[in-house]
């Protein structure tokens, strides 16, 4: 899904019109930058969390000349899953299994 779909499916969920929804996601999207610029977090309850990680200065390898580089330390953006979305997403449907999901070894 990119950002158009999710616009249109925000509008169509919500009931605003598609301009309208478009610019509450752009809105949402300017808040979280400016909250990972401030190297804080946002925690979304039943979805998630977002916060901003240091990552330290290391050693590396150019591949075509194999000759060392040094990678500075930079920071990146972490998302942390909840709980209950874990659960949704590797939830298993009661039943049989299937002829192919069967517990044989090859």
């Amino acid at each position: 899904m990119n950002k158009k779909e999710l616009c249109n499916a925000l509008a169509e969920k919500t009931g605003l019109t598609k301009t309208e929804a478009q610019k509450a996601f752009n809105a949402v999207i300017e808040i979280v930058t400016d909250e990972m610029k401030r190297n804080g977090r946002i925690t979304l309850i039943g979805f998630g969390s977002f916060s901003v990680k240091q990552k330290a200065a290391r050693k590396g390898m150019n591949p075509t000349s194999f000759a060392p580089i040094d990678i500075p330390a930079k920071k990146v953006v972490n998302f942390k899953p909840s709980i209950y979305l874990n659960h949704l997403l590797n939830m298993k449907k009661r039943g049989r299994k299937r002829k192919d999901e069967s517990n044989t070894c090859l």
